[in-house]
């Protein structure tokens, strides 16, 4: 008897893909934040990077329906992330302001200069991350537009 190798549809075409890992980054990202959000209560974005993490996992899954979601919500979170940034740097002059602060109290100089000095590069890198995270949530978007991405994604049987 002859065995006939069925090839999954699943499985089809599942090659190397760069926005499966932009996928797993922002899972990755989305749950980070979320244990974030929870050791300091920020229960409305927990919920939010609830929302992501299911979202990335049916991406993942290759779920129909996670992929219009995602198309979606990653031109949320890239208008989000630009509105963010652009808040973030109209507060930029705030570590100058603190800088001189500091200076005028000689006792707490050094100790405050060098925690300015350390929140002002977790600024910068939050500030770098944001503007790395808007081109690639915009094309992740554009990505999962393609009708050869479209074809990798099924819906669920009812």
């Amino acid at each position: 008897m002859l065995l006939k190798v069925r090839r999954d549809a699943a499985h089809a075409g599942r090659g190397f893909a760069a926005w499966r890992i932009a996928l797993w980054l922002l899972l990755l990202l989305a749950a980070f934040g979320g244990v974030q959000y929870l050791r300091y209560a920020q229960y409305p974005y927990l919920v939010g990077a609830f929302a992501v993490i299911v979202v990335c996992v049916g991406c993942i899954m290759q779920q129909e329906w996670a992929r219009r979601a995602m198309r979606v919500l990653a031109v949320l979170l890239a208008l989000w992330s630009l509105a963010t940034g652009g808040l973030m740097l109209a507060q930029w002059g705030q570590f100058e302001q603190a800088r001189q602060a500091a200076q005028a109290q000689p006792q707490l100089a050094e100790l405050a200069t060098m925690m300015i000095e350390h929140a002002k590069r977790i600024f910068e890198i939050v500030l770098v991350i944001k503007a790395v995270a808007v081109p690639v949530l915009l094309w992740l978007s554009w990505q999962l537009g393609l009708p050869a991405v479209r074809k990798e994604f099924h819906t669920r049987p009812v």
